[in-house]
């Protein structure tokens, strides 16, 4: 396997590489995570999920937001790292398909019913676009067991500054950060990625091998190819004076197969300080220059060019961050890698990049002539190749925040729920696996609560048909549903036209666990007898205990021969009270 690659350009210094694998830039990969980029060099990537950032109220985002900061601030200048925003669709199209196949009985047809609406809903989502999210971090070493334990202590730390966040994070193995590489430069989701660590040993061949694309080819100064998909490679220019926490959002929602990269590079507090107190002195010595040509001119020495002004008041602030807040300083490189099918379909895309950055006044800009090294930068590897950076503080890093909302989406036998407002994905979730099973329908009259109810009964009827559905319908308006899914309507009313009736002193020997059924039985029938005699004390202890003594001597025949016709009834309990010698029995029984 050797598939061609085209290098051209200033970028690469005339160098002309040999085949595909060499343009991807490591070294070696190894079965724990671990990658050699260069000797000297090792990364480990951590992939983590989203937490509800977006929906949250304004208290909660905004600690959400110290604690990013907090998380960045953990980084020394020995630590470069690289967070990755991966939008690629999934192999098949949309991720969740319709597991409802028909049963040839009586209802199909509300299964072919409820399956085409699935399918609207599917197909309306952003399903086909998967969105994943890593961060991958490097530290210097001069060999493998020098490098192993230092990143082994990073990786606990990261992930623990994720648990604080309320994010699930997990440290990707060698053959995950392959299958990651892999789907980067696979676009389409067409190719499976196969791979096993005996292959090596089999086939000879080495792990770039089973990753790399048919072919690169980089000699177009605005684009680039990758086997047959058209891409392109730009660097976010930051202008603005503020930036606004819905920049990386509304690129993150876009239904195109993108790379994000930012990478962060601390620079040492000291030396930060020293280099801010350089620029204002730089500065100072501008405003003297201009003050001497003011009385050279003669006029006023306070009138300085507006420019000046501001860098002024700026280096001050920034100088003031520094040494009195827990502020940093970061310099960041933002890159944009797109990839598309077709040449239109990639200028499309890159127009609407450049339209979101411009409303947020930033600028996108093409890397001409760096076409190879902006690709190679948004590869989950942790290498740089792109020498524009942003010097940046805390704060202003963490305005990129990399959270928007947190996606249900189970696979399996899950129920669908809805739409999720914010990503526009299906809802799919399988209650009886959350932490908490129980739910509720809440909103105004008229808003659809019983419907929503009626569509998860036929779902579940649908999907689950070894679950029980049980309803309790006060006002009579899910009795047709249940008739035409073939169940069972229980009527109940204070009148006897119902012809059904309730029998509280029906037990099951069964559903007390390792407690006495009886005890919990004779409970019942207290708090059962408690409501009915009422009054502001309730039941008298003497009244309490001839209820106990009463409704154990009822039950002792049918547990001794537990038939159904031998069960008790009120009328049972009623009788033995009258037989009982203490007149508080009596009142009881009259109450009944």
């Amino acid at each position: 396997m050797n598939p061609r690659a085209k290098s051209a350009g200033p970028g690469r210094a005339g160098r002309r590489s040999l085949s595909a694998q060499q343009t991807i830039p490591y070294v070696e990969m190894l079965k724990d995570g671990i990658c050699r980029v260069r000797e000297g060099f090792y990364t480990k990537t951590i992939s983590y999920e989203d937490i509800n950032y977006s929906v949250a109220s304004s208290e909660d985002q905004s600690a959400i937001f110290d604690g990013w900061c907090g998380f960045l601030n953990y980084f020394d200048s020995a630590l470069p790292f690289q967070l990755s925003f991966i939008n690629h669709r999934s192999r098949g199209g949309s991720r969740y398909k319709v597991n409802i196949p028909m049963a040839h009985d009586d209802f199909d047809s509300i299964r072919g019913e409820y399956v085409d609406m699935l399918k609207r809903q599917i197909a309306r989502s952003n399903n086909g676009i998967v969105r994943s999210k890593y961060i991958t971090f490097g530290v210097p070493a001069d060999g493998l067991e020098t490098a192993r334990p230092r990143l082994e202590r990073v990786s606990s730390d990261i992930m623990g500054n994720f648990k604080k966040l309320g994010a699930h994070s997990r440290v990707l193995n060698g053959r995950e950060r392959l299958e990651v590489l892999h789907g980067q430069m696979h676009p389409g989701g067409r190719e499976p990625f196969r791979f096993s660590w005996p292959d090596i040993v089999k086939t000879g061949m080495g792990t770039k091998d089973f990753i790399a694309p048919d072919s690169f080819d980089f000699t177009a100064a605005r684009t680039f190819r990758l086997g047959r998909f058209w891409g392109a490679a730009s660097y976010l220019q930051i202008m603005a004076s503020e930036l606004s926490d819905k920049l990386l959002l509304e690129l993150l929602e876009l239904d195109a197969e993108m790379t994000v990269t930012l990478h962060v590079q601390t620079v040492d507090q000291l030396k930060a300080i020293k280099m801010t107190k350089g620029k204002i002195s730089d500065i100072d010595k501008m405003k003297v220059e201009e003050q001497k040509k003011a009385v050279r001119a003669g006029y006023d020495m306070e009138i300085l060019p507006p420019d000046l002004i501001t860098y002024s008041k700026d280096a001050a602030a920034l100088l003031a961050d520094l040494q009195s807040r827990n502020e940093r300083m970061f310099l960041l490189t933002f890159t944009v890698v797109n990839i598309a099918p077709t040449r239109q379909k990639l200028e499309n895309d890159v127009f609407t990049i450049s339209g979101i950055a411009q409303k947020y006044n930033c600028a996108l800009k093409r890397l001409d002539w760096q076409q190879e090294q902006g690709f190679t930068s948004s590869l989950v590897l942790g290498d740089n190749a792109i020498e524009i950076q942003r010097g940046m503080t805390t704060s202003s890093t963490a305005i990129f925040i990399p959270f928007m909302t947190k996606e249900l989406r189970m696979d399996g036998a899950a129920l669908y729920y809805g739409m999720n407002a914010l990503s526009n994905n299906v809802i799919m979730a399988d209650r009886k696996r959350l932490k908490n099973p129980n739910g509720l329908f809440l909103g105004t009259p008229g808003s659809g609560k019983s419907f929503a109810a009626k569509r998860e009964i036929v779902n579940v009827f649908l999907s689950l048909p070894d679950d029980d559905i049980i309803i309790a319908d006060p006002e009579g308006e899910y009795y047709p549903l249940v008739n035409r899914l073939g169940g069972q309507v229980v009527r109940l009313s204070p009148s006897a036209t119902a012809g059904t009736f309730i029998n509280p002193m029906d037990i099951n020997p069964n559903y007390a666990d390792d407690e006495d059924p009886l005890s919990l039985k004779s409970d019942f029938i207290l708090s059962l007898c408690e409501l009915i005699v009422g009054g502001r004390s309730g039941l008298a202890p003497v009244e309490k205990t001839v209820i106990d003594r009463c409704v154990r001597t009822i039950y002792r025949p049918y547990l001794a021969d537990p038939a159904p016709e031998r069960m008790p009834i009120l009328q049972d309990l009623y009788d033995e009270l009258l037989k009982q010698s203490e007149p508080e029995a009596r009142r009881v029984a009259s109450a009944l």
